[in-house]
């Protein structure tokens, strides 16, 4: 049995759900809340002492961190590989895994923290907010818990989170100008990597990374887009009855 721990707008879930689905996995949802903290609770920090999602529990053994687990999933379900045999491609895709980790996520966290979580944040009272950091269980997440409830961001942690953008883009526009996906020819765990990523970016800040000057990402985007796996993973709609494939529960907005 596999079941997935997750958040709805989460990119690093985004990125788990479209694996899983490309791979036509059955599953259950455990799908959390995370501005009402349900990540913090006791029951799933004893999945993931860190309290972030997403997490995979397969047949009782518990696997975290996104690029940890499509690996994961690429290696326990060989049957529709993800991965380019060649090991030069095959090492292509492991280095987007890694951007999507050390760049992409540093691209995004900033402008999303300030756009989904401070609202959240903000209203929280002193004693409740108080509360709130008692349970998380990382100093880096509670510090940033408490700076987007009572302070800002500064303009340089915005500039340097346009930048990388900027540079996730430029790198992606030259690598894709010798083959049609990240890894070359082969659709593989790297694209599905970058693909929440690079939906994020277009998300918060369109006019910096518009199709002017990036054609080539965006016929990518396009063609990530197209996929029913895609779809599938960011249009996620719990069910009650959530064991099983998502391609069949389509929410009608985006997240």
């Amino acid at each position: 049995m596999l079941e997935l721990y997750h958040g709805l707008a989460s990119t690093c879930s985004k990125k788990v759900r479209m694996c899983l689905e490309e791979k036509g996995l059955e599953w259950e949802s455990h799908l959390l809340q995370l501005q009402k903290f349900e990540q913090f609770d006791p029951a799933y920090l004893n999945l993931n002492r860190n309290g972030v999602v997403p997490t995979l529990v397969h047949d009782g053994r518990v696997i975290t961190e996104s690029t940890v687990i499509i690996e994961y999933l690429d290696d326990a379900f060989p049957e529709v590989p993800l991965k380019p045999i060649d090991p030069f491609p095959r090492a292509q895709m492991r280095l987007w895994e890694k951007w999507s980790d050390d760049v992409g996520y540093a691209a995004v966290y900033i402008p999303t923290w300030d756009k989904l979580s401070r609202p959240v944040a903000e209203k929280l009272g002193d004693e409740e907010l108080e509360k709130v950091l008692e349970r998380v269980p990382t100093a880096e997440r509670r510090a940033r818990w408490r700076l987007v409830a009572r302070g800002t961001f500064s303009d340089e942690e915005f500039a340097g989170a346009y930048e990388k953008m900027e540079r996730t883009f430029s790198l992606m526009e030259e690598t894709l100008a010798q083959g049609p996906w990240l890894a070359g020819e082969e659709f593989s765990l790297g694209d599905i990597a970058m693909g929440p990523f690079i939906d994020r970016m277009l998300d918060l800040r369109a006019d910096l990374v518009g199709p002017e000057g990036y054609p080539a990402v965006h016929d990518w985007y396009k063609r990530m887009q197209a996929r029913p796996s895609f779809r599938a993973a960011f249009f996620f709609q719990n069910m009650d009855a959530s064991t099983g494939a998502v391609s069949q529960a389509l929410a009608a907005g985006s997240v």
